[in-house]
């Protein structure tokens, strides 16, 4: 087992290396060294490059012996072929945190590079060397403006992020961004040669920076350690996950990509039943999910309330929250009295789904609407939902703006403590009517107010959310066993093993 220590000086490198770092970027982005300096790394960095005297301004050396200080982290860039040498130059300086950026190795399943990955996990685990990778992008911490892509957030929030990919990494920290949700830590280890994601969870499961954490997930080594690693953190620390490969042709690509065996999906199926861990769909899916655990605290049950107006709410929000296992328990006769005080019988629903546009005709509708509905004991959340095509020409978008401000500021103090998200929808072919969805969907991040745009992915992400926080209180209180007999993730095996 890693030490703390050891993942820390990964994390929290005060001194860095590039092996390979060039005399000039190269053409089309900067390249890892570049990425390193214009996000303004604050730490020591050392370029190798025993051909040039200078890279960047910085004093080049021609090798890790010869740099006057150990080094946190080393990061190789250098043709395959020149992995070996520079591994066992990093064993001969001491040096044993490293990040493989290189490919062609495993993944390829061609015979020369199986061998070049032989010898290199070889040399790593006599040096005792710490690698991530090879064929990844390494680590992201904005708190330490250290980054090996182009341009991410320099902003830092309590989201970790552990990838496979380095595509995936940079796609999702970039989308999740745009949302509002910000990283404490995110790694793509690629190959896995001695660091496994098992490796990155167990840190990351005492690491206070981190609140929340999302995986992009092909294969793993040790299927038995990710399901009691994930349970365990699972009781304080949601654990998203994004799970490649699980169809055929996933499971071709995935060799092919990491050199990983994906596993059936059958048993990924159990795993995630007996984890706990929140299953994600996509890079975009994994983003929404992981937004409505940044901002809503916990809730009591599946039953939600649904608030909307006009083109058909009501069904789609029935159809939505059946498909998604969320339930639409109807609203208390007298509550259905109180509400015919101010919303008229003719065309308007109210027994939940909510399908009136009185409700939005002010706030003060809005107000009395969410301090009923939220007083139901049969209530456990709310989903507001903005047709903007049915409000947008009563003053060019002004109201939809005072209603999301209302949303924003005041619609907490009426909710008795339970959790809201709002969705907004247009189908009008007039380019106002989304830029101003995009700017009230800012306004109401902004404010912690979970935004998705449509029923169906609120009702899907709420569903994940709440069944999360069931399997909580239930672990609490039974602190079941994990069956011997239930079936593992498989060890990732060579691209050539007949997958």
């Amino acid at each position: 087992m890693k030490t703390r220590q050891d993942l820390d000086a990964i994390f929290h490198p005060k001194t860095l290396a590039v092996v390979g770092a060039p005399q000039e970027r190269p053409l089309g982005w900067p390249g890892i060294f570049g990425c390193i300096r214009d996000f303004g790394y604050a730490g020591r960095l050392y370029p190798i490059n025993p051909r040039v005297t200078h890279v960047e301004g910085l004093k080049a050396y021609p090798d890790l012996v010869s740099v006057p200080e150990p080094i946190d982290l080393v990061i190789m860039s250098v043709p395959a072929a020149a992995v070996p040498a520079a591994l066992l130059d990093c064993v001969a300086s001491g040096n044993k945190n490293v990040h493989i950026f290189t490919a062609g190795f495993n993944e390829t399943g061609e015979k020369q590079d199986l061998e070049l990955h032989r010898q290199i996990l070889e040399i790593a685990r006599k040096g005792g060397l710490r690698v991530i990778g090879p064929n990844c992008m390494g680590v992201y911490n904005p708190k330490e403006r250290l980054t090996t892509w182009v341009n991410p957030s320099k902003k830092d929030g309590p989201v970790a992020f552990v990838s496979q990919s380095g595509g995936h990494a940079q796609d999702f920290t970039g989308f999740a961004s745009g949302l509002g949700i910000h990283f404490s830590k995110v790694v793509s280890y690629g190959n896995a040669l001695t660091l496994d994601s098992t490796d990155f969870l167990e840190y990351l499961a005492g690491d206070p920076d981190t609140k929340i954490i999302t995986m992009y997930l092909e294969g793993v080594k040790d299927g038995r350690k990710l399901l009691d690693v994930v349970r365990r953190i699972n009781k304080t620390k949601p654990v998203i996950i994004l799970k490649a490969g699980l169809t055929e042709a996933g499971t071709r690509a995935v060799a092919s990509h990491t050199g990983s065996m994906a596993g059936g999906e059958h048993i990924w199926n159990a795993f995630f039943k007996m984890s706990g861990a929140v299953r994600a769909y996509s890079v975009e899916d994994m983003a929404h999910v992981a937004l409505a655990f940044r901002h809503l605290n916990t809730t009591g049950g599946t039953r939600v309330a649904v608030i909307g107006h006009g083109g058909g709410i009501a069904v789609a929000a029935a159809d939505a929250c059946s498909n998604a296992g969320l339930t639409m328990p109807p609203f208390s006769a007298e509550m259905q009295r109180q509400l015919r005080s101010f919303i008229p019988s003719s065309g308007n629903m109210i027994r939940n789904p909510v399908d009136a546009i009185p409700i939005f005709v002010d706030t003060g509708n809005i107000r009395h609407m969410l301090d009923l509905a939220s007083s139901q004991q049969n209530i456990d959340m709310f989903i507001v939902s903005l047709s903007l095509d049915w409000i947008f020409d009563v003053d060019g978008g002004a109201h939809i703006t005072r209603i999301a401000e209302y949303l924003a500021n005041h619609a907490r103090d009426y909710l008795h403590g339970k959790p809201l998200v709002v969705t907004w929808r247009t189908y009008r072919d007039d380019p106002r009517v989304p830029e101003l969805g995009m700017k009230i969907e800012k306004l109401l991040l902004n404010s912690g107010i979970p935004v998705y745009r449509g029923i169906e992915p609120a009702t899907r992400v709420l569903a994940r959310w709440a069944r999360y926080h069931r399997f909580v209180r239930e672990r609490h209180s039974t602190q079941a066993s994990i069956p011997e007999e239930l079936p593992c993730p498989a060890s990732p095996q060579p691209a050539h093993s007949g997958l």
